[in-house]
């Protein structure tokens, strides 16, 4: 059985996740936290997990190091085999293929934020706990 995530695995996840992905852009922290427009001194706590990042820091941080919302906050960026229960969501995805780049990322900035906002409520709940 997997153990439950507890809120240091889940701040701990966020700045690491960060981290990796602003390394694999080649960015330093101050180029970062300037493109955020955050202090570089709170940017440098997210990434070492003593600070919290609010969920629109983490959608200006997806965008700027362009990864997913939910690869930020779960700190799992590979594509894993999963197990789907609706079957309509297969249709869904093949339409939501067939659109224009623009429209497309539109709807995929939704599901991100979406996902997101069901993991950092998952997570102060378990603050709360």
């Amino acid at each position: 059985m997997a153990k439950k995530k507890t809120t240091a695995d889940y701040i701990d996840n966020i700045g690491e996740a960060i981290k990796k992905a602003r390394e694999q852009k080649k960015m330093s922290q101050k180029e970062l936290a300037a493109a955020i427009e955050v202090d570089p001194t709170q940017y440098n706590r997210i990434e070492l997990g003593k600070s919290i990042p609010t969920l629109k820091t983490v959608a200006k941080l997806a965008k700027a190091l362009d990864v997913t919302i939910d690869a930020l906050i779960s700190g799992e960026q590979d594509f894993q085999e999963v197990e789907i229960k609706d079957k309509s969501l297969f249709d869904k995805v093949k339409l939501i293929d067939n659109l224009p780049d623009d429209e497309k990322n539109i709807v995929l900035k939704v599901i991100d934020l979406a996902l997101s906002k069901k993991k950092f409520k998952e997570f102060f709940q378990q603050q709360l706990q």
